[in-house]
């Protein structure tokens, strides 16, 4: 199974409700490719619903006109594109401008394991955002050393 990036927000410190986190999986959403309005429904993002909506309509509008049959049928398929690529940032954006604070964001397998990422690290008591983490520390390799010459161009330019 493939990594997941998950964006974590904490409520404003105003709401008094500091234990409830949302995760965010910035990925690929199948069902916003088929049902867009519904999607943007199910996550409260209202205004880009209706312009979906509308949008929707317009291009179902466009398809009945003579000439325009193939756009009919191609561009629903394309703004259901936008959203399934695009929604997770809209969710995010909705986030911050509630004034939620973009705690930390990171990788992982699915839901369970974000929450055990993020649940299970020790944070600090202080207000401070919590550090990014890029993966998970378990899921990392160490490097290989590079080798010290191998005797190509650039060795024998350094050389001189």
């Amino acid at each position: 199974m493939a990594l997941t990036r998950y964006i974590v927000f904490e409520p404003p410190a105003s709401s008094g409700t500091t234990d409830r986190a949302v995760f965010v999986r910035d990925r690929f959403s199948v069902w916003a490719l088929l049902v867009p309005f519904l999607w943007l429904l199910r996550y409260g993002l209202w205004i880009s619903a209706v312009v979906v909506l509308v949008a929707g309509f317009g291009l179902a509008w466009l398809g009945s006109v003579e000439g325009f049959g193939l756009a009919g049928t191609v561009l629903p398929i394309l703004l259901g594109l936008i959203v399934a690529l695009e929604g997770p940032s809209l969710r995010a954006a909705k986030y911050r401008r509630k004034g939620w604070r973009e705690t930390a964001a990171f990788h992982a397998d699915d839901r369970a394991e974000a929450e055990l990422i993020y649940y299970g690290t020790s944070r600090p008591a202080i207000a401070a955002p919590a550090p990014v983490l890029a993966q998970a520390p378990w899921k990392t390799a160490p490097r290989a050393p590079r080798p010290a010459a191998t005797g190509g161009f650039f060795d024998a330019m350094k050389a001189r």
